[in-house]
């Protein structure tokens, strides 16, 4: 049996800085004659295994440096839910079942993860999902059937769908969330083509549609799973939410309640819940249709 120590790692890192392979190539697992596999996934932020599942196999992740998101979706190709994992956070590995389509992301240089279970060394796989290219942002806005049409209707969105951010519990139901027991908040993945809107104007439409001084209530919405937040997957990002935030709130005297943090996890609602508003017109919403009128007719940059 390998031991896991630092020139290992050191080892591990330098034969993958010699590999002719791209990002995005998953060909890499390193076998180290153990019962466990260990594999590096690294050599810079993007990085990441192609949406796969194993038809007779479970898997488990557990992380032993740097940071990752894990990635579930369903058959469409939406994402079902997301999970950062790292030492820090004190989440330290995933889980996923059999005939589950998942994708492992690195979001840092010259991450190692332990696979526990699973297909080892030949990691055999079921076809790859293929996923709609573009950025993602999470946005928590108050309620989300409301918030969802809005962005949906947002030139240059490519996807939406609607669920839970930031919690600390697995798989929740929209009746825990509503518990307010949960911690999460009801937030919209907006999925957008950064050459038709940028992550700016995305987020400064997001402020139109948000009382950003209001804490956990959003119109009659009352509540911590109703507050405000961003949640970003890129720390490159952040940047650019800070400078919004900073002249958003030159337009206030109070300070804003909006949060500001990395996606630490998102569940996806249940299916009734998905572009609740095309369902139901009549249904109810915080937002005013003059809002999605805007939405409409919004020209990334004008906002």
């Amino acid at each position: 049996m390998k031991i896991i120590d630092r020139q290992l790692i050191n080892d591990l890192e330098e034969e993958a800085r010699k590999s002719p392979r791209l990002r995005k190539n998953y060909n890499f697992h390193q076998s180290l004659q153990d019962k466990c596999h260990r594999f590096l996934n690294a050599l810079e932020p993007g990085t990441f295994i192609p949406v796969h599942h194993h038809p007779d196999k479970d898997e488990t992740f557990v992380i032993l440096k740097g940071r990752v998101r894990v990635n579930t979706y369903k058959d469409d190709g939406k994402v079902l839910a997301t999970s950062v994992i790292s030492q820090e956070s004190g989440i330290y590995g995933a889980d996923i079942p059999k005939n589950v389509w998942h994708g492992v992301e690195c979001l840092e240089p010259s991450v190692l993860l332990e696979c526990k279970a699973g297909p080892f060394v030949e990691h055999e796989v079921d076809g790859i999902l293929e996923i709609k290219e573009g950025k993602d942002i999470y946005l928590a806005g108050g309620c989300f059937w409301g918030t969802e049409h809005f962005f949906k209707l947002i030139k240059g969105v490519v996807e939406t769908s609607v669920g839970f951010a930031n919690g600390h519990t697995a798989s929740p139901t929209y009746t825990e969330v509503y518990t307010d027991t949960t911690g999460y908040a009801e937030t919209v993945h907006v999925k957008y083509n950064p050459d038709v809107i940028s992550l700016e104007s995305l987020l400064r439409m997001f402020f139109k549609a948000i009382d950003p001084t209001s804490l956990n209530k959003q119109g009659h919405d009352e509540g911590t799973r109703y507050r405000t937040g961003i949640y970003y997957t890129d720390a490159e990002d952040l940047p650019i939410i800070e400078k919004v935030f900073a002249e958003e709130q030159e337009n206030y005297q109070q300070p804003l309640c909006v949060e500001k943090q990395p996606l630490e996890n998102f569940y996806s609602a249940e299916e009734y819940h998905q572009d609740y508003l095309d369902k139901n017109p009549m249904g109810y919403c915080h937002l005013p249709q003059s809002l999605f009128d805007f939405a409409k007719s919004y020209v990334s940059g004008k906002a």
